[in-house]
């Protein structure tokens, strides 16, 4: 009788200690995984143009601009204030676009992990890589301005009547 609740228990730390080795290494693996995406989003960079093609802008995975191109001619097509929308468009473009690069690297590394629990279900104050993956992932606003259309006889009249170089207030 002794020796089958020993047997048992053997047999259920042998199970346990499998799983948990199973555990530690799916966590490895995310762990290599995450240091992989993190260094492949380091140099990632991403180019989005505004809809009217005057502005270029290159962000880097974080969505922030690292350039910031003006076509040679925007500056007799647009005024000041289109200008600035179509600055405003192109940035939200890339911020976007850097978004669904960040989440198409790293989505492989929630997949691994599949119906095992985290690390951190287990033990308490390890780290979880959920809250690593989310953290990775910041909140983009929905853009705020509408593609820009241009208008061709607004763009003539602005340019005809040469309000651009009078003062401003």
């Amino acid at each position: 009788m002794h020796d089958e609740r020993r047997e048992i228990a053997q047999a259920r730390n042998d199970e346990l200690r499998d799983q948990i080795g199973a555990l530690l290494e799916t966590f490895d693996q995310q762990r290599r995984e995450l240091a992989e995406a993190q260094s492949t989003l380091a140099a990632t960079t991403v180019t989005a143009w505004s809809s009217d093609k005057l502005i270029r802008v290159e962000s880097n995975a974080a969505g922030v601009p690292v350039a910031v191109h003006v076509e040679p001619d925007t500056y007799r097509r647009i005024s000041p204030a289109e200008l600035g929308q179509s600055i405003t468009e192109a940035v939200q473009a890339a911020a976007q676009q850097a978004r669904d690069v960040t989440q198409q690297t790293i989505a492989p590394i929630g997949e691994l992990a599949g119906g095992i629990p985290d690390l951190a279900d287990l033990v308490p104050g390890a780290p979880a890589i959920r809250d690593l993956v989310r953290s990775m992932l910041p909140e983009t606003p929905a853009p705020s301005v509408a593609p820009r259309v241009w208008d061709e006889d607004a763009e003539d009249e602005y340019y005809r009547n040469r309000s651009y170089l009078r003062e401003r207030p």
